[in-house]
């Protein structure tokens, strides 16, 4: 009876205020309940047991293992993971997350990735989605964050410890991740919880220290200097080949992702500053534009011209294209050179890039002379956009450029002095070769 006349209502039009309001009552409250559940759920306390019968581990808090989000970033962290192991250490890889990617899958995830193909056999995995599993630890074990809300998990933990700090893995500033809100305030305050820190790259940790986050915190006494350290995510290497046969085609690639997640890396000014280049003449009639790092439809660009997009790359043919194309525009609006630009100048191509913050045209030159360093604006990426087409036809430069101030070797990054730093920070650690 209620239902016919609630229909009827709707239908006639004058109970339609009074349900629209009803609708909009009941969608607020889920989603409000949804929110506040993911991040609840997000930075929960782990169901722990601490025990002395316990082997001591070194203990590395991660997301999730998955296909699509096993990228630089988790590269780094397996890489560390290996040292540890190879210096005799027990280590633990612990995922936070709903994993997608099965257990028995996860080899070859890593498979593909020099160094690091059969670290499933040297480690051990616990997954903690949901909390429901206990999860053991020695007293002395070392815990380490990589991420903003591993942080706030492993925060949580540390009074039941011997240590009562961990070891940061700090790849970003991850609140410029997020609009002003719960989760930059959350994230921004995991810098604040007890902690020692391997920052990567000097630019990274040198805002940290600028702005007296984390380890330099005013308040901080003691010498931060001691408390953290800079490493480099080793790059690829490439097989080049400049010669004059380079000079029959010109090709663009930019490191196109419009999705939302992805904000950091200024598509808009990017592909606006495209279209002005265009427009201005600024590219001859044989060059092709080609887009990376996201799935989406070719795009329409000025006088005809067409931005190709193919997609994400797989590690082997992404190795093997990078070096065909000529220009590389690829940006990043935070403090972080990012990788993607350092290994375009690796693999030969004069890249057009953006300052940010202490990110200067000092530092980057400094990396690659293959960079073309502007301000984050369309005006000043569209000149050096021009500035790079005039410099492409210059192969002993690019060659030259290509030859980068930047880490291609993991135990270069993962130096043994690097790893002695570590270990004052956490006496327990082994640093003798195992067996």
């Amino acid at each position: 009876m209620l239902t016919s006349f609630l229909a009827f209502g709707a239908r006639k039009g004058f109970l339609r205020p009074v349900l629209n309001y009803g609708r909009k009552i009941i969608e607020e409250y889920y989603i409000n309940e949804a929110i506040h559940r993911v991040v609840a759920e997000k930075i929960a306390a782990l169901n722990l047991r601490i025990s002395d019968s316990e082997p001591q581990r070194f203990n590395l808090f991660i997301p999730e293992i998955d296909f699509g989000s096993f990228f630089g970033g988790y590269i780094a962290k397996f890489n560390f993971a290996r040292k540890l192991v190879e210096n005799g250490n027990r280590v633990r890889i612990i995922t936070v997350d709903r994993c997608y990617t099965k257990r028995e899958d996860w080899p070859a995830v890593v498979q593909k990735y020099q160094g690091i193909e059969d670290i499933f056999d040297k480690i051990e995995v616990a997954t903690v989605f949901g909390r429901q599993q206990q999860l053991s630890f020695h007293p002395d074990d070392v815990l380490m964050a990589t991420t903003w809300w591993t942080a706030h998990i492993v925060n949580q933990c540390l009074p039941q410890f011997n240590n009562r700090k961990f070891l940061y893995f700090i790849q970003e500033y991850e609140a410029f991740t997020f609009p002003m809100g719960s989760y930059y305030a959350l994230a921004h305050e995991s810098y604040s919880f007890p902690h020692v820190a391997l920052f990567s790259s000097p630019t990274l940790r040198d805002y940290f220290q600028a702005q007296s986050y984390g380890i330099f915190a005013s308040e901080n006494q003691e010498d931060p200097e001691s408390k953290g350290l800079p490493f480099e995510n080793a790059i690829l290497s490439f097989d080049r080949n400049l010669n004059e046969d380079r000079k029959k085609s010109r090709k663009l690639l930019f490191y196109a992702r419009p999705d939302g997640h992805a904000a950091r890396n200024m598509f808009e000014i990017g592909f606006i500053a495209l279209e002005t280049a265009i427009r201005n003449s600024a590219f001859p009639d044989d060059w092709e534009f080609f887009g990376i790092g996201a799935s989406h439809n070719d795009m329409q660009l000025p006088d005809g011209r067409l931005l190709k997009m193919i997609g994400k790359l797989g590690l082997k043919e992404y190795r093997e294209r990078l070096p065909d194309f000529d220009l590389g525009l690829a940006l990043m609006y935070t403090p972080h050179p990012s990788l993607l630009p350092i290994e375009m100048a690796a693999a030969g191509q004069v890249v057009v890039t953006n300052t940010c913050m202490n990110k200067t045209v000092a530092e980057l030159e400094n990396i690659s002379s293959n960079f073309c360093v502007a301000e984050p604006t369309v005006p000043a990426i569209a000149a050096a956009l021009e500035q790079a087409v005039n410099r492409v036809d210059d192969l002993a430069a690019r060659e030259s450029g290509a030859q980068v101030n930047w880490s291609q070797d993991w135990d270069q990054t993962f130096s043994p002095d690097l790893l002695n730093q570590v270990q004052q920070w956490f006496p327990v650690i082994k640093l003798g070769k195992s067996q």
